[in-house]
């Protein structure tokens, strides 16, 4: 109904075509990556076009896009054929001032219990990265507490390294690199590569190292060089259950992370379970909870808890716990 109270000499004056390209340019931004089934389905979904395209019309559209300065990947089976929008072509303009606020508010919540938080507001962070650019010029002042710790510019890298190395683990091949061990120095290591996971502002490889059998987690800034093996992962990592239990307010705030699901809920308490593959990234995070949260299987893990936070509880008072030596 509302199609029809626009003038009709409007639509005459619009190139129909050129229609089409901004609207994939406006759902690759939205959306940054689509395959040719999902950008059919919201060309189908468009009453403006109401139809899809074979191949070769939505590549003569994509190289259009390009040609104005997208970069957009060639569309093959290493990217499931999807069409990624990697640089945008009308970057914001962020202040300095406004970067350093941001930044302040993200320190601000990596040091609060409310983890959900502060992944949602980092996964923010980067959002605004991307579209102000990897490569912006973003002038910084040098005052005394306005540059941020680690500049937007720098999460647009940080990124970059990201895709870069998940790329690697979706494809299962195993990566020969060199590795900056700040103890034994330069090392090579071949490995596995299974996932990438977030360490505050750290980037870690989790993969099998193929000459000790042993699953390591790597610092991608340590990384010196990487490259593809032709051979490809032998091992899929193993997989941890775990069951964690929150009470009280957290119990009812609490919202539920990709791999979690809800086993038991009561007034007061709820049972999540998980599986995972590297467990030291939860111990940190349920850490956070304190007295709100209990891990009721696996036994080592629980275990591994309770010797943490009594080496924790010993170092405050400047005595080593039972069973661990210096």
């Amino acid at each position: 109904m509302a199609m029809a109270s626009v003038p009709s000499e409007v639509f005459q004056n619009i190139n129909i075509s050129a229609y089409r390209v901004l609207f994939i340019l406006l759902m690759l931004v939205r959306y940054r990556s689509l395959n040719m089934v999902e950008l059919n389905r919201l060309l189908y979904e468009n009453p403006m076009i109401g139809r899809g395209y074979n191949s070769e019309t939505l590549t003569k559209y994509i190289n259009t896009l390009r040609e104005v300065g997208c970069r957009i990947p060639r569309s093959t089976n290493r990217n499931d054929y999807s069409y990624e929008l990697l640089r945008n072509p009308f970057p914001l303009s962020v202040e300095a001032k406004e970067l350093s606020v941001a930044r302040k508010l993200l320190d601000i919540l990596a040091s609060q219990p409310d983890e959900v938080l502060y992944q949602d507001y980092r996964r923010l962070m980067e959002d605004l990265a991307w579209a102000v650019g990897c490569n912006a010029s973003l002038e910084m002042e040098e005052e005394a507490g306005l540059v941020p710790v680690t500049p937007l510019r720098d999460l647009g890298l940080w990124r970059q390294r990201f895709n870069e190395f998940k790329r690697y683990c979706q494809e299962a091949f195993a990566l020969d690199l060199q590795y900056a061990d700040p103890e034994h120095g330069v090392q090579d290591f071949s490995i596995e590569p299974y996932d990438i996971l977030e360490r505050g502002t750290r980037l870690l490889l989790l993969g099998l190292d193929r000459s000790s059998q042993e699953q390591r987690l790597l610092d991608l800034d340590r990384i010196a060089s990487v490259r593809q093996s032709p051979s490809k992962n032998r091992r899929s990592p193993v997989q941890v259950t775990v069951v964690f239990a929150l009470y009280g307010r957290l119990a009812k705030s609490y919202r539920l992370y990709p791999d979690e699901r809800l086993v038991y809920a009561s007034q007061t308490e709820i049972h999540v379970k998980t599986r995972l593959a590297e467990t030291s990234g939860l111990m940190l995070r349920l850490l956070k909870y304190g007295a709100s949260c209990q891990i009721l299987s696996p036994d080592g893990l629980r275990d591994a808890m309770r010797q943490h936070i009594e080496g924790l509880l010993s170092a405050m008072e400047g005595q080593p716990p039972a069973g661990i030596t210096i």
